[in-house]
């Protein structure tokens, strides 16, 4: 099937598999389609990218999970995504003796209970994919992925933003001192 985007106005090819049966309604037989899965075929998915101000490292790593998730690789993408967070945790200098330790230690650091939170989520889907070969829905991946995407703005994106700004002003500042020839 083709869809158009209502935001982009760009169409999208998805392959649909469904279970056909034939049904007896009143005056006939009549067939009733359920829908297995839904697979955009193109464009090609693109795998989530995190924001230029987090450090490389974690990019990369985030990038390794991204490209699991789009190609429906849960599990993979939960342990690649709780590896983003040993590597923002690491980044961040907390101190512990494992990444439990480590993403509660962040709250010392100035990190909020919320962001920590969210950490430990994506250590457990990544635990329970690799200790347990639990798999979680697309959805549930896509959320972590989120969780992780709304903390690097909080820690990366936002400061390095408000750096930008005042140095802006510094420098209105500094040539609004100087003399006008």
């Amino acid at each position: 099937m083709s869809l158009r985007c209502d935001w982009c106005s760009k169409d999208s090819v998805f392959l649909r598999l469904v279970d056909v049966a034939a049904v007896v309604v009143q005056g006939g037989v009549r067939e009733r389609f359920d829908t297995l899965d839904v697979e955009q075929v193109w464009p090609s998915r693109t795998p989530r990218e995190l924001a230029p101000e987090a450090p490389a490292t974690v990019r990369e790593v985030f990038a390794e999970a991204a490209l699991a998730e789009a190609a429906g690789a849960f599990r993979l993408a939960g342990i690649g995504y709780r590896a983003t967070v040993e590597q923002i945790v690491k980044e961040r200098g907390a101190q512990g003796r494992n990444l439990y330790e480590r993403i509660t230690g962040l709250k010392d650091l100035g990190v909020t209970a919320e962001i920590a939170d969210a950490f430990h989520e994506a250590r457990f889907v990544g635990n329970d994919a690799a200790h347990d070969a639990l798999a979680y829905s697309a959805e549930e991946i896509a959320d972590i992925a989120e969780l992780i995407n709304e903390a690097v703005l909080v820690l990366y994106v936002q400061p390095a933003q408000r750096a930008k700004m005042a140095a802006q002003r510094a420098a209105r500042r500094t040539a609004a001192k100087q003399p006008t020839p």
